[in-house]
Formats: structure tokens, C-alpha cells, sequence
């Protein structure tokens, strides 16, 4: 038996199906047959005060004129971000890997009127996103890809935008876990059918997928924007459920050197 873990892309494409509101923000408000309206509500009020609050940094920070045009959004997922970026920019791309959760963005996007969105699968070479963009983001998604391939991301993002542009990426840098909850971690993601059998232990159905989250080298990733052309990086860090983290905001122009 193979791991299901081992294709990280059909287990969040199952997460899409099943639950896709708790999948992009683990609150319990938030599961499918649960959400009142007041709790959808606050799901997309969330992203609108992200969103805020992102650019609120890069214009205090970076750029006090920033008001981006064309924005991206990796790891869209249902639209909670998606949505407040099409309120502010003149065109928007949501890529996932999710066609489920893209089909849940579509309907969202339908019924907020949102016309100037364009949602696109993602695979590795990001073939299907067009163009350059002035924002590129990416919040709570890249934790939950294998490390090597979300540098990969990150790179092919940080080439797309256009000068002058910002890229907003969020990745975890360390996830601490007693040793037996290191072991198990290993497991699942080594051992062909180990998942299975600790989701059997746990009460969990058999084929539940496991929403990864792996740690990511900040010093690499800052050598990988600075390799395509971002000359500026501000560092933010942030924690969910004790996974400590950073958001990079770089910014595409030349490197000043001290």
C-alpha cells in the first residue's frame, strides 16, 4: 500500500470535497453543515481584514504608494482572500491545486459579482497563470506543500512579478512537536499505511488525508528572491496552533547593497 500522503495533491483536492471552509481556516465555526450565515460572514470579513492589513504594511513600509492592478493569489482556496483582492484590484488570478476548492471560489465569486477574477489549477510549472503581476500572495498554503516543490512555487512566483511589484509569502520555518509526535509525523509520511492505521487509532476514518506542514528554510528562500530580482525583504513573523512562521514581503527592485 503507498501512503496516501505521498500525493499530497489528491489529499487536498479531498479536503476541498469534504470540508473546504475548515480547510483553508481550521475553526470549528467553520465546518461544512455548520456555517450559519453570521460564521460565513466572518470567514470572508477575515480575509478582508488580511488583506487590509498586508497592504497597510507594504505601503508603511515599502512603498507608501502601492495600488496594485493585477494581484495573484496562491492557494486561493474557497476565496476568503481572493475576494476583498478583486474589491481593490482591477484584475485578480486565484490558482489552486484543488478543483474542488476552485469550484467552491467560482460559486463565490458568482454570487459576490465578482467579474474580474480568473481562476486557474495549478501544477508545477504554473503553465496556466498569464502574465505579470504587482502582488503576488500566499498565506497559510505553502506550509502544507513538500519543501522542495514550494521553493519551486515560491521562485516561479517571485519571476512573475513585475517591476517594482510585491510578493506577500508565508511560510513555517518550525513546528514544535515532542519526539513521539516527530516519529509519528514521520511516519505517516514515510511509512506506507502507517497513516491509515494512526487515523484507525485516533477515531478518524481510515482514508482521512493529513494536511501537511513542513518547515521551510527562511535562509533559502531569502537567497532564492534575491536570485530573481528582489531587492527588498521585510520580515514578519506569525504563529498558528504553534507552528511558528514568517511572512516575506519582498519588493521587486534592485538590490542596494550596505
Amino acid at each position: 500500500m503507498t501512503p496516501l500522503t505521498n500525493d499530497p495533491d489528491r489529499d487536498w483536492e479531498r479536503l476541498g470535497r469534504a470540508d473546504p471552509y475548515f480547510a483553508v481556516l481550521s475553526d470549528e465555526r467553520f465546518h461544512r453543515g455548520r456555517m450559519a450565515d453570521a460564521d460565513r460572514d466572518a470567514f470572508f470579513d477575515s480575509g478582508r481584514a488580511h488583506v487590509a492589513r498586508v497592504l497597510a504594511i507594504v505601503r508603511e513600509r515599502l512603498d507608501p504608494g502601492f495600488a496594485p492592478a493585477r494581484a495573484l493569489d496562491f492557494g486561493c482556496g474557497v476565496g476568503r482572500v481572493l475576494l476583498p483582492l478583486a474589491e481593490r484590484c482591477a484584475e485578480v488570478t486565484g490558482v489552486d491545486v484543488s478543483e474542488a476548492m476552485l469550484a467552491e471560489a467560482r460559486r463565490n465569486c458568482h454570487d459576490a459579482g465578482a467579474t474580474n477574477v480568473r481562476l486557474v489549477a495549478s501544477d508545477d510549472a504554473l503553465s496556466r497563470v498569464e502574465g505579470s503581476f504587482d502582488l503576488v500572495h500566499s498565506y497559510i498554503v505553502l506550509q502544507h506543500v513538500p519543501v522542495r516543490r514550494g521553493e519551486r512555487f515560491v521562485a516561479l512566483l517571485a519571476e512573475r512579478l513585475a517591476p517594482g511589484g510585491v510578493g506577500v509569502f508565508h511560510v513555517t520555518y518550525t513546528r514544535p512537536l515532542s519526539p513521539l509526535g516527530r516519529v509519528l509525523y514521520w511516519a505517516r509520511t514515510r511509512v506506507p499505511g502507517a497513516h491509515a492505521l494512526l487515523n484507525v487509532a485516533l477515531g478518524r476514518a481510515r482514508d482521512s488525508p493529513l494536511m501537511q506542514v513542513n518547515a521551510y528554510s527562511v535562509t533559502r528562500l531569502l537567497e532564492l528572491l534575491r536570485a530573481r530580482g528582489c531587492g527588498e525583504v521585510l520580515v514578519r513573523f506569525s504563529e498558528h496552533a504553534g507552528s511558528r512562521g514568517v511572512l516575506l514581503f519582498c519588493r521587486k527592485v534592485a538590490v542596494e547593497e550596505f
